[in-house]
């Protein structure tokens, strides 16, 4: 045979051959391994040895994980995970009965991604090790044909001691959160391992680990009011070291006999009325009074209300941005005070 008659042949054998070997290089490019530790971070904490560490992978139509143990020093791994551009992958631990995990963010469109590191701690059921550190209430809008009051809270729980809290056996043994008779078109957001919120009597719960640090709750509802005015009685189960109530000018008077206030604040840009306490000891109850809450006409009863406003829509996300700039606020206030009380003569 000529070299001329082998040369097509050879490009075609070639060929066969890059084409079948492409797609097995693709194939390799396409997994990864993840690699990490679990660190119990409990002084004199138990042992992680055997602990089961789960890999999460989602997608619009995969929803599946795969799980291995951890070793007696603490690591694990997972091989040859297949990369699907279209999914999200996250990596959890599950110890002492606690959820403890990362979020679904693992980035592994750039090859094996950088160890992952899973901090657990031993738990208690006891909800003594919780607290809040600041409670913000906003009365964001009334819907005036439905006589209801659109509220929005972000709550900081802090759990101070070196031990995880989990809900305890007995329905009483959950986070809880107080809401004022008829609420309704509750949302909750929040950034807790499994948080889960359940309805209980006068308010939710959420079936949530809370591990050692601060941690928000988000949760938007409404509720209803009578002629013009609503008197709401609020008990905070966790105390609150500081407690602001807020509500936009000119929709509605503001007052309690157990709290501060009201004062006039402006807050990126519109004007508050303001009512605050500090150091609210736990199982506190205050009493709020909303007056001069506008009341339905005929007109406001039949007119079209398609283009109004419905906070119903309202993400908490919202609420987070608002409650940025309150806590703004209150950090240039303290410092003004704080100049004031260190200069009296000016």
């Amino acid at each position: 045979m000529s070299r001329a008659r082998c040369a097509p042949i050879l490009f075609l054998i070639a060929l066969v051959l890059w084409t079948w070997h492409v797609p097995a290089v693709q194939a390799q490019a396409g997994r990864v391994t993840i690699e990490g530790q679990v660190v119990n971070a409990t002084p004199d904490g138990g042992s992680v040895e055997g602990t089961v560490v789960v890999l999460h992978r989602e997608a619009a139509s995969v929803h599946d994980h795969v799980e291995t143990l951890v070793d007696p020093d603490g690591q694990f791994g997972f091989e040859a995970v297949e990369v699907d551009n279209q999914a999200t992958y996250g990596v959890s631990v599950t110890y002492q009965g606690a959820l403890f995990g990362v979020d679904l963010d693992l980035d592994l469109t750039a090859g094996d991604p950088a160890p992952v590191s899973l901090t657990v701690y031993d738990v208690v059921q006891g909800d003594e090790v919780l607290s809040v550190s600041s409670a913000s209430l906003l009365y964001a809008q009334t819907d005036v044909p439905s006589r209801r009051v659109v509220a929005l809270e972000i709550v900081k729980i802090a759990n101070r001691s070196d031990r995880a809290y989990v809900p305890g056996p007995e329905p009483m043994d959950v986070l809880r959160f107080g809401l004022p008779p008829g609420a309704q078109e509750l949302s909750v957001d929040t950034q807790l391992a499994g948080g889960d919120f359940i309805q209980v009597d006068r308010g939710f719960a959420l079936v949530a680990t809370v591990p050692p640090g601060e941690h928000e709750v988000l949760f938007r509802y409404s509720f209803p009011y009578s002629g013009t005015e609503a008197v709401v009685n609020k008990s905070f189960r966790y105390g609150a070291e500081h407690l602001r109530v807020l509500a936009p000018e000119g929709l509605m008077q503001l007052s309690s006999p157990d709290l501060d206030g009201p004062e006039r604040v402006d807050i990126g840009g519109r004007r508050y009325d303001l009512l605050q306490a500090t150091g609210l000891p736990r199982g506190a109850s205050v009493s709020l009074e909303l007056t001069g809450l506008t009341v339905s006409t005929l007109a406001d009863r039949l007119g079209d209300r398609m283009g109004s406003t419905r906070f119903e829509y309202v993400a908490p996300v919202g609420l987070g941005v608002f409650m940025a700039l309150l806590i703004a606020y209150a950090l240039v206030s303290r410092l003004r005070r704080r100049g004031e009380a260190d200069d009296p003569v000016g």
